[in-house]
């Protein structure tokens, strides 16, 4: 039990983590979220 309760935890702390450091390296290079464009226009295109 106390071990999947670290293996839970780690898994939170780490995708929390990468996300801060890919939201600091899109905002740094200025480089933007090709993804995020894909997924706004497939919506717009569903509208």
């Amino acid at each position: 039990m106390i071990g999947l309760l670290a293996v839970v935890g780690l898994t939170a702390w780490g995708l929390c983590r990468n996300h801060r450091r890919q939201v600091r390296t899109t905002s740094a290079n200025g480089v933007p979220d090709r993804d995020l464009e894909r997924l706004l226009a497939d919506l717009r295109a569903i509208s």
